[in-house]
């Protein structure tokens, strides 16, 4: 009897290497997002909201924070200075143009013009050669129509871990000022993040509404003619 032969069947293979390789990455990766978004939610509830800027008829009461050390700017102190210095500055009143310009009363109004444009040059220099100081800046015109501070030395102010105390200077220039009508405005270099946390809660401790404003270390203190103004946050 024939035995009958059975054919083989030469069905193709499938290699699934690399659909396997592509199913790993995306499962790691979703894994990845997964991880990530879990560490967020959590950390979220630990993160202080940034509080929004709000208006104020509180008055400004200006520190800056750098080498994490707290500086008073004592802008009241200047502004009493610069007030000494106009008291003592001449009198410059423009001279009105006579009625009758005949020869000696052109003369006498030439010469007074004379005499008032002398008088402002004297009170622009007197402005330009002005060096006021305070406990920890000296104090010059920027264009005579803007303040600059200059810290006296390098570390100026007081170290935040001693802010705390009750006769630290920090302490004692809180004292003078009054939670319902004055506000602390920060100046924070970008070394000094954790000294202005510790004032600012010591601030709020205080009762007193805090502002805050970031400033390059390279920036000088200007304060500018038409005011100085911090939001309250």
């Amino acid at each position: 009897m024939r035995t009958r032969r059975y054919r083989k069947l030469n069905s193709p293979s499938q290699n699934l290497d690399s659909f396997l390789d592509i199913l790993t990455n995306t499962v790691g990766v979703l894994m990845f997002i997964s991880l990530f978004i879990t560490v967020v939610a959590v950390e979220s509830s630990t993160i202080v909201t940034t509080p929004l800027v709000s208006n104020t008829e509180k008055k400004p009461r200006f520190f800056e924070v750098r080498n994490n050390k707290i500086a008073y700017i004592n802008d009241e102190e200047v502004d009493r200075q610069i007030a000494l210095l106009m008291k003592n500055l001449p009198e410059c009143s423009v001279p009105e143009l006579p009625t009758n310009l005949d020869t000696y009363t052109y003369q006498f109004y030439l010469n007074r013009i004379q005499e008032y444009e002398n008088c402002r040059a004297q009170t622009i220099q007197s402005f330009r050669q002005f060096k006021g100081e305070t406990e920890h800046y000296k104090v010059t015109f920027y264009d005579l129509d803007a303040l600059i501070y200059e810290p006296l030395t390098p570390e100026t102010g007081e170290s935040y871990k001693t802010i705390a105390q009750t006769d630290s200077n920090f302490n004692k220039t809180l004292e003078n000022f009054n939670p319902n009508t004055d506000y602390l405005a920060f100046l924070v270099r970008p070394d000094s993040f954790s000294a202005f946390r510790a004032a600012r809660k010591q601030a709020w401790k205080a009762g007193y509404n805090v502002g805050w404003e970031p400033l390059k270390e390279e920036t000088p203190i200007v304060f500018g003619s038409n005011g100085r103004s911090v939001g309250v946050q």
